[in-house]
């Protein structure tokens, strides 16, 4: 394994990649510096972004001008300026395109990139060299958080065709993905056939970590865990690309015998943040993004209080994404992280905006009937074992669809009442219940499966 590390280095610095090592070096240096330090180093970089999208973006310099800010009054008070900003969705990115991009674009080595369309017709976005560099020095930071060493071996469960390519790779990067020693397993589908599959190549490789969508990790614990079999237990488990539930991290955790670290982020921004060993929240890199939680209004969040996410890349100049709108809902922590760092701290993801189920009295139900889709019992001991993946589809506040994949038809009519009974516990016993029992259930063009969505406006 060292020397697979030590040629895994040795590509890095032939390839001109050394500067990402060092970057992440850096950071590992400063991450435990007081936040009157980091939080500095953090305003520059703001006030450098916000710098740059005034004089070469003429979307962001419209607007600045607009709402009274030039040079000088950036300097002066860069959280200001950028709160002058409106909100960037997806459709500002299709109807300002061109007027997003910077005007120094001939002198930058970039390339045009694609939301994944989770929540719709994807967007397209411009990202450089300089943010690529920053975004592969942040995901080898989360890395090392996890125990893993950039060269060890690793296995990816992810689910996007258009990530993985798998049968159609071109040379370079599956010679690209021997030099990192990661072996790709593709959960667009995960059939029985497949996840067998995925628990032989696990026990084969060994893998150190292993990377996979939060629901891939899950629908495989659960397997693993029903079949009663026995897989490799790696380092760490890194979920990503969903909302990881407690249930969720338990099963994962108990099963492959590792702690799970959650990473978030997007297409649009990157790795935004991650879990460290102690699990209190997620912390916000400081040096590459600038995180605000919302109320609908458009006022802060206080610690504790469910918002929607706004994300500021800090360092993409080609087309600077400021006050993103990422599209989930997440609070800040109400404690700093028994870790000690000083970065802000997020509270694990409440979910997407569109997926977030509410009751009649306003509260959000989201996790409390993720959890009693699982469990049977409020002890948390007993899952149900006649189906396995769903879907939940909010019509309105008394109206919910229940769609199941069904794995044993006869222990269903036993389960059946039991979940009825869960379901009428968060939302009341009047509520309109359809249940329905489909042979397949769609994932969404980034190849998740959407176990949640509410069309109440």
């Amino acid at each position: 394994m060292g020397a697979r590390v030590s040629l895994y280095n040795g590509w890095m610095r032939l390839t001109g990649r050394r500067p990402q090592l060092e970057l992440c070096q850096e950071w590992l240096g400063k991450q435990f510096l007081p936040a009157s330090e980091s939080g500095r180093a953090h305003l520059e970089s703001l006030c450098g972004i916000l710098l740059h999208a005034f004089q070469h973006v003429a979307y962001y310099r419209d607007c600045l001008l607009r709402a009274g800010f030039d040079d000088n009054e950036i300097r002066n008070d860069p959280v200001a300026a950028l709160g002058a900003l409106p909100l960037l969705d997806k459709r500002i990115l299709r109807e300002h395109f061109e007027a997003l991009k910077s005007d120094d674009l001939a002198s930058r080595n970039w390339h045009v990139n694609t939301s994944g369309g989770s929540t719709g017709e994807p967007a397209r976005f411009i990202q450089d060299s300089e943010y690529h560099l920053y975004g592969m020095a942040g995901k080898a930071l989360f890395d090392v958080w996890t125990g893993y060493k950039a060269g060890e071996p690793r296995v990816i469960l992810w689910g996007s065709e258009r990530d993985l390519l798998v049968g159609r790779e071109t040379v370079k990067a599956r010679v690209g993905r021997f030099l990192r020693n990661e072996v790709p397993l593709n959960t667009f589908r995960m059939s029985e056939q497949d996840l067998r599959h995925f628990v032989d190549v696990i026990n084969e490789v060994r893998p150190v970590q292993i990377t996979a969508y939060v629901e891939s990790a899950f629908e495989l614990a659960r397997y693993v865990e029903q079949r009663g079999l026995k897989i490799h237990s790696p380092t760490a488990i890194l979920t990503s690309a969903g909302t990881l539930f407690p249930h969720m991290r338990e099963l994962i955790e108990k099963v492959f015998q590792a702690r799970v670290f959650n990473r978030y982020g997007s297409r649009e921004v990157g790795d935004v943040a991650c879990n460290c060993r102690e699990q209190d929240g997620l912390h916000v890199n400081p040096y590459t993004h600038h995180v605000e939680i919302l109320r609908e209004d458009g006022t802060p969040c206080v610690p504790g209080e469910i918002g929607e996410v706004v994300v500021t890349s800090l360092t993409n100049r080609a087309m600077p994404l400021l006050r993103y709108r990422i599209g989930d809902l997440a609070s800040w922590a109400e404690q700093a992280c028994e870790c000690g760092r000083a970065w802000p701290l997020m509270q694990e993801v409440a979910g997407r905006v569109n997926s977030i189920l509410k009751t009649r009295n306003g509260t959000f139900a989201t996790a409390a009937l993720s959890t009693m889709m699982y469990f049977k019992d409020s002890e948390k001991t007993k899952p149900f074992s006649s189906f396995g993946r769903y879907q939940l589809v909010q019509k309105g506040l008394d109206h919910l669809v229940v769609r199941l994949l069904l794995e044993n038809e006869a222990l269903f009519a036993e389960e059946k009442p039991l979940l009825i009974h869960n379901i009428k516990a968060v939302f009341g016993n009047d509520i309109i219940l359809d249940v329905e029992t489909p042979t397949s259930l769609p994932s969404n063009p980034s190849g998740k499966h959407i176990y949640i969505w509410s069309e109440v406006e």
